[in-house]
């Protein structure tokens, strides 16, 4: 072999081991450095891929942290006038953001600050013996400013919480567990109690009416609530329920239990990535998992060995998942999910490499919401055996309402799960280009 061949085989080989580290690192937890003394409980809020704030800290002696770089630096803000330990926070930009004082005993303050925590003003108090700030959550919707904060009193905000206003939940007085609050819209939101049995309020019309769901597992401190943007599907868990999940596919009027298996243990969150079927579970273990189907089946992830996770949060820009997750020991980890399945609902089996093209009927059909997609891609002529694919859906007149595949893929086996919770009733096309081939078939939406 000459020195000139010697040296492209190693630049290959650079090449496919960094894209087997990028690949992993998309499929893993990893560590992204820590914050000091963030107390038993702090809180994470995560607006982007690089700006995550966190908020807790330990009797008089509250901590807000920082970062703008995706977690490659994390900086002390000042907390000047804030009286207490944090519970909950949430951005709104680099030096726009909200955090919530967790008095046990007499009134909390909810604050807001516009310049990176150089100051802090009292945006909402809760009265009398209100309690701490348990949650505070906006939708994640674009261009909706609708807001949620809970003490054992709800209060919503419709102007980006410059004020807020007190909602008749049906639980004053009763508490409900910390960050186990869900909010998809401005009329669908609920949140976990901490009493009596495994048990959610929630509304589906912006709190003119609340119902008291009991979400068919063990234990009576419900911590982790999470909805689908669809509102139809739900999970739902307590501390102690654990490997069982409650799940709903009506919008939570029926539950019943999954087992998400071992692994996740101890006072549970959920959080369900928006317009996806992807949804992320973590344990004050240390273990998280995430299930790809809606909450139906569970894998376990790594997560750089940290354990005493207290709170995490998630971010989806341009079909990429961002999460971050913090212990009360410190340590911060970061994901990054890149993984087609997780956008898309893109299974792939190449077990068996198929013959021929093949674009299926979709099933069931007429449907609603969802309806599964399966085609087929033969081994191609290229090198490498990929090939170009592209799988749109498009109404009546001609026009595309859906990407749903547009990438080089492998000979195999493919399906698709297509959410049209965004669309209205009709008549849907759905068209696969690859090589070729191209074919077209008719489905029907009922709503």
């Amino acid at each position: 072999m000459n020195k000139n061949s010697s040296i492209l085989k190693t630049f290959f080989l650079l090449i496919l081991l960094t894209l087997q580290f990028s690949n992993l690192r998309a499929q893993q937890w990893f560590l992204v450095g820590s914050v000091t003394s963030p107390g038993a409980t702090p809180s994470i809020n995560v607006l982007n891929a690089n700006v995550v704030w966190i908020a807790g800290g330990s009797g008089t002696n509250p901590k807000v942290f920082q970062t703008l770089n995706g977690g490659t630096n994390w900086s002390a803000m000042p907390t000047t006038g804030i009286s207490e330990e944090l519970s909950c926070v949430w951005s709104m930009g680099a030096n726009t953001g909200y955090v919530g004082e967790g008095v046990l005993n007499g009134s909390a303050n909810l604050y807001k600050t516009t310049n990176g925590g150089q100051n802090w003003n009292v945006i909402l108090q809760t009265p009398g013996n209100g309690g701490h700030f348990t949650g505070l959550a906006f939708t994640k919707q674009i261009n909706m400013l609708f807001g949620l904060t809970l003490s054992n009193r709800a209060f919503k905000s419709t102007d980006a919480g410059n004020t807020w206003t007190e909602v008749n939940s049906g639980a004053n007085g009763v508490s409900n567990a910390q960050n186990s609050l869900m909010i998809i819209d401005n009329l669908f939101y609920g949140f976990g109690l901490d009493n009596g049995a495994a048990r959610i309020r929630l509304t589906t019309d912006n709190s003119n009416s609340w119902s008291t769901q009991n979400i068919n597992v063990t234990g009576n401190y419900t911590s982790a609530i999470a909805f689908h943007t669809n509102k139809l599907f739900g999970v739902a868990a307590t501390s102690t329920s654990l490997p069982m999940v409650g799940r709903t596919t009506d919008g939570g009027n029926t539950w019943n239990p999954v087992n998400i298996g071992t692994g996740v243990s101890g006072i549970c969150f959920l959080n369900w990535v928006p317009n996806t079927s992807v949804v992320y579970i973590m344990g004050s273990n240390g273990g998280i998992k995430r299930s790809l189907d809606n909450g139906v089946t569970w894998n376990s992830m790594t997560t750089a060995g940290v354990t005493n996770l207290t709170h995490f949060d998630f971010a989806n820009i341009s079909n990429i998942i961002y999460g971050y997750a913090v212990s009360s020991d410190g340590p911060v980890i970061k994901l990054i999910d890149s993984v087609l399945i997780n956008f898309t609902g893109l299974n792939h089996n190449n077990s068996s490499v198929p013959s021929s093209y093949s674009l299926e009927q979709n099933y069931p059909n007429p449907f609603n919401p969802e309806t599964k997609i399966k085609f087929d891609i033969p081994a191609g002529s290229s090198y490498d055996g990929l090939q170009n694919v592209q799988l749109n859906i498009y109404d009546v007149l001609g026009r595309k309402v859906a990407e749903i595949v547009n990438e080089e893929l492998k000979p195999g086996k493919y399906e698709y799960v297509w959410d049209a919770s965004g669309v209205s009733s009709g008549i849907y096309y759905y068209k696969l280009n690859a090589g070729e081939f191209t074919n077209t078939k008719k489905m029907i939406l009922v709503k």
